[in-house]
Formats: C-alpha cells, structure tokens, sequence
C-alpha cells in the first residue's frame, strides 16, 4: 500500500478529500482532520503555546532574523519520517510562518519518497493541488475537482440571478498587529458577492495600520485569525474593542462584525474553501444564502 506522510494540515484535508485517509502514516502536529488521530506526529512548532496575538508576533520576528532559524519555525522530526518511509511527502512553500516548508523537508526527506509542495493561493491553484497529489499517488481528482467547482457555479448563479448588494468588506487575519487577509482570502470574498477592501488576491496577507483601516471604512468585517478556531477568534475580538480606532469603525458601529471557524475555512487552501465561499456569502447575503451555521461564523453582539 503506498504511504503518504503529510506535514501540514492542509495536506492532510486534501489526501483525505481523494480517499486517501488509510494512507496517511503520519501527520504534523498542527493536523486536525479526524483521520489524523492517533498517527505518529511528525512536527514541531518552535513557538511557545499560550501567547497572545502581540506576544506571538514578536516571537515569530524575532526568530526569523535568527541566523539558525533556516526559514522555518518548525522541525521535522527526521528519524521517525525516514522510519515510517513513506512514498510520498506533503508539505508547502507559501508562509514560512505558517507550517514547515518545503526546503526545510529537502534535508529530511527519505531516499525514494515524491515530495508534492502545495502552493494554490487561488482557487485554480487548489485545482492544480488537487491534480498534483492525486498524480502522485495515483487516484483521480476529477470528479472531486467537478463538485467543488459545481459549488462555486451555484454560488455565482445566485448572486447573478438575484438583486442584491455588494459590502465592502475587511477581512482581519491578525489583530495585534492588525493583518489583511491575503492570498486565497480576496478571491473568497469576491466570489461570495462582496468587495474585498485593502487585501489582494495572490499576495500574502499583510500588516496594515489602524488608520490604514479606518480609511476604508468597511460595510462588514470577518475575523479570521490564522490557526484559530471560533471560539478563540471571539476572544480575540472582545479585546479588540479596547481599540478606539476599531471601535469606531462603520461595521463594528452598525453590529456587523463576524467571528470564524478561521482554522479550518480561511487557513488553508482546500476544499474546505469552497465551504468558505458558501459561509461569506451567507454573512454578506443571508436573504439569498440563509445565515451561516454557528459553528462556522457568529455575528457577535454588543
């Protein structure tokens, strides 16, 4: 039976969504799809647990000007990766800061074994992953391919067969420092029928100041700390509110700010992206799409 060891969530939720879950032999320790219980963690972070949102943006800095960081926040475990010798080995090269990367997995990577980097920050470059991991270990992504676009064709149906309008919306990956969602983020809010302010499609999320994001004065705001999960990114943002400048923005003004289910909507590019397209464009439009489910997205309340 071929062997797939995933090193990053994301990984895991593809090989999964191609049937590949009884593959897996190990996982990262950030994997939180449910096959992924009870493998062999292959993973560390090197920043500590229990950080604040501020706290956790020095460490991260500060250990990326380390001469001996070697672009990654993470360490592989390498004997136990070449122990479990798997065929084929899944990791990234988008965010240094988000999960092992792939040069770092050059060094580790056992004799014989297919590294597949995922790199789609699109939708057509989810495609692309999906095509890719499925080729190398021989399964076929095309019909998985054919429903998640067919989701997306829905949405788009809708939103042009009916009259509605189009919010302008801040998408928060960070709080303190404030960051815009990037990457994949800008096309979700597109295709879900609202204007993605600050932002841009492809290119990595950013740090933004406060008047930054005053001067935009978004319609709706979507909290989607990376890594987080809803409960987590509603704490994050009751301590926002101390913030004067946030305070007074339109959205939070009117009661039209979203917490998320960020981890596992936002976070990565896969399929669960498409679930995420349909959740903003119930948080946008919920006369057309009804109102996201509670664990996906709450409108929080003041």
């Amino acid at each position: 039976m071929l062997k797939i060891a995933s090193l990053i969530p994301g990984g895991t939720d593809i090989a999964c969504a191609l049937g590949l879950s009884h593959n897996l032999v190990g996982v990262s320790h950030a994997c939180d799809h449910q096959s992924a219980r009870d493998l062999p963690i292959l993973t560390q972070s090197i920043v500590p647990q229990n950080l604040s949102p501020r706290e956790i943006d020095d460490h991260v800095s500060a250990a990326l000007r380390e001469p001996d960081a070697n672009g990654s926040l993470y360490r592989t475990n390498r004997e136990l990766l070449r122990e479990l010798a798997p065929d084929v080995v899944l990791t990234q090269d988008i965010c240094d800061v988000c999960a092992v990367n792939a040069q770092s997995v050059l060094c580790d990577l056992p004799d014989g074994a297919t590294l597949v980097n995922l790199n789609a920050t699109s939708f057509a470059g989810l495609w692309r992953d999906l095509q890719n991991v499925a080729q190398a270990t021989e399964v076929d992504a095309s019909l998985l391919i054919a429903r998640l676009q067919m989701r997306l064709q829905v949405v788009a149906r809708v939103l042009e067969t009916n009259a509605h309008d189009t919010p302008r919306v801040l998408t928060l990956e960070w709080t303190d420092p404030p960051f815009i969602g990037g990457h994949w983020v800008p096309e979700i809010i597109e295709r879900a029928g609202g204007v993605n302010v600050l932002g841009m499609a492809n290119a990595p999320s950013r740090r933004a100041t406060w008047q930054e994001i005053a001067a935009t004065n978004p319609d709706v705001i979507i909290h989607l700390p990376c890594g987080y999960g809803l409960q987590e990114t509603r704490a994050q943002e009751i301590e926002l509110r101390h913030n004067i400048e946030y305070s007074n923005l339109r959205a939070v003004q009117n009661g039209d700010v979203w917490v998320t289910d960020a981890t596992h909507l936002f976070s990565r590019c896969t399929p669960m992206s498409v679930r995420a397209v349909e959740v903003v464009a119930g948080i946008l439009h919920p006369q057309l799409f009804g109102v996201p489910c509670e664990d996906e997205a709450v409108c929080v309340e003041f």
